[in-house]
């Protein structure tokens, strides 16, 4: 019996001891080997086995030992916001280490400040700037191409354009052909002093091999003979090689074959185009080739097909689609003429309030009798019965219209006052295109805290990826001069609209 219960204490020691000792080893520093993957998936293990001490301590002594990839690894860990570690101070030493450590991560990081999707930081030109400026004032030529673009985009840190000038020339100087691009933007378009095309041309010709955006440029410069003289025909040959895989370039190229201005009119050769960009599924494309039809072709083959091409836009509510159906039914161009039909259309188009939408609805209603208008109406309910109006295609709606009376009518007037209510439908519908000229209409009447919470709320926005700091600017200088009861009530409108947004 005594060996027994002897037998059982040592047996329990053993295991005490065992305990000890994996509990000490398990707390001992594993040596960093390997890559960064192994190392990763190391981390990750200890993390998902609830050692979170030892995989800090892990990667803390693999990013001592040079490793980007786990510094990037702890300020990711660090900015969590909804994780215990959550810490960001920590996180932006880790993120800062990283990039030291691997301009990669450096150039991810810089990235996502300015698109305002970096973890740990809002994001911002002063930012970016203290991080870019140190290794371009050293001669590092991708962070002077890199700052020259933050000075061309931020006015309130580069108010009349020299450090723009400045540090582009410098990039462009060592061969960075993104430079020479953004190079000739400024000389095209300085933020002060003369234009200078004939440097600019030279600047996007170097490079148009190699750069689609100078491709492009230098096909616009050399289409309207600006900086040289007018040369269509190498024009024609630059955007053609843009528009192989463009479809955009495709519709612009079809544009100019349809309008004969700058290079020969040509329909064949814009079908031809419009067809291209179709295949890759662009639906204004599928319009632009619909509208072509109906308006250049003779055969009823063709009229029958822009029908076909027309009606499932017209489906998804554009209204041009719209009103070219209606055209067609008015006229008998790959259908029966039936004056009916014709109308209901353009009631439909007229959903967008254009004038010669209207004056379609007007005219054609003029010349028809009672009957046929009932059985307008009896298509226009149906229409709207089985395609009802979702609340995205009315938003785009609005917008189109705002955007339209923004523009001289056809009496050379602008009627900014009335754009701004459809506008601001447009926008709290969720159609954020509507945000800058929402910003500009204010800012014309004189609406100054409207036209500041508009600006602010472009800024805001994670889709604004082109800013030229135009939005920036205005959006100081407006804040600038607001008295105490004004910057009270841009505050108190911002926030409406915020939530007003959120719940769209």
């Amino acid at each position: 019996m005594q060996v027994v219960i002897f037998s059982v204490i040592l047996a329990l020691l053993f295991i005490s001891l065992l305990l000890v000792y994996l509990n000490w080893r398990s707390k001992q520093p594993i040596e960093v080997t390997g890559g960064p993957d192994e190392v990763i998936f190391l981390a990750n293990q200890l993390l998902h086995s609830g050692r979170e001490a030892q995989a800090l301590d892990y990667l803390e002594r693999a990013a001592a030992m040079g490793m980007a990839h786990a510094a990037q690894f702890l300020g990711e860990l660090y900015s969590l916001d909804d994780h215990h570690l959550y810490d960001l101070d920590k996180a932006n030493h880790w993120f800062q280490q990283a990039g030291e450590l691997d301009e990669q991560f450096a150039q991810i990081q810089r990235q996502m400040l300015k698109l305002k999707l970096h973890p740990s930081q809002k994001g911002g030109s002063h930012e970016l700037e203290a991080m870019l400026k140190p290794g371009a004032d050293q001669g590092n030529s991708q962070h002077q191409g890199e700052l020259g673009r933050l000075y061309q985009e931020s006015p309130l840190l580069d108010p009349d354009g020299s450090k723009a000038l400045h540090y582009l020339e410098l990039a462009a100087e060592a061969g960075d052909a993104e430079a020479q691009y953004h190079l000739a933007k400024v000389l095209l378009e300085p933020r002060h002093g003369e234009p200078d095309p004939i440097r600019a041309r030279a600047l996007l010709t170097a490079i148009a091999d190699s750069d689609p955006l100078a491709k492009s440029q230098l096909a616009q410069m050399l289409l309207r003979g600006e900086g040289g003289p007018a040369d269509p025909r190498e024009a024609e040959r630059l955007m053609r090689e843009e528009a192989e895989d463009n479809e955009f370039a495709l519709i612009e190229l079809a544009h100019l074959y349809q309008e004969g201005k700058h290079l020969p009119k040509d329909i064949d050769k814009a079908e031809e185009c419009l067809r291209q960009a179709m295949a890759m599924e662009n639906n204004s494309a599928t319009y632009l080739l619909g509208e072509l039809l109906l308006k250049h072709k003779r055969a009823n083959d063709s009229h029958l097909e822009a029908i076909t091409l027309l009606t499932p836009l017209a489906q998804q509510w554009m209204t041009d689609a719209l009103f070219l159906l209606g055209q067609a039914h008015e006229e008998g161009l790959g259908t029966r003429r039936h004056l009916p039909t014709a109308l209901a259309y353009y009631r439909l188009a007229a959903i967008d309030p254009a004038p010669y939408h209207l004056e379609r609805v007007e005219t054609l209603s003029a010349k028809m009798g009672s009957y046929e208008k009932e059985q307008a109406e009896s298509l226009y309910q149906a229409f709207l019965t089985e395609h009802p109006i979702e609340k995205s295609q009315q938003a785009c709606i609005d917008l189109t219209h705002g955007l339209r009376l923004l523009h001289e009518d056809d009496k050379g007037k602008r009627h900014p006052r009335e754009a701004i209510s459809f506008l601001e439908r447009a926008a709290l519908a969720g159609e954020n295109l509507a945000f800058k000229p929402l910003h500009k209409a204010c800012a014309e009447l004189s609406q100054r805290v409207d036209a500041a919470v508009w600006a602010q709320i472009a800024l805001e926005d994670q889709f604004y990826f082109l800013p030229t700091g135009e939005m920036e600017s205005s959006l100081a200088s407006l804040k600038q001069g607001f008295s105490e009861s004004e910057q009270a009530l841009f505050e108190q409108r911002l926030q409406e609209r915020r939530e007003a947004l959120t719940g769209h």
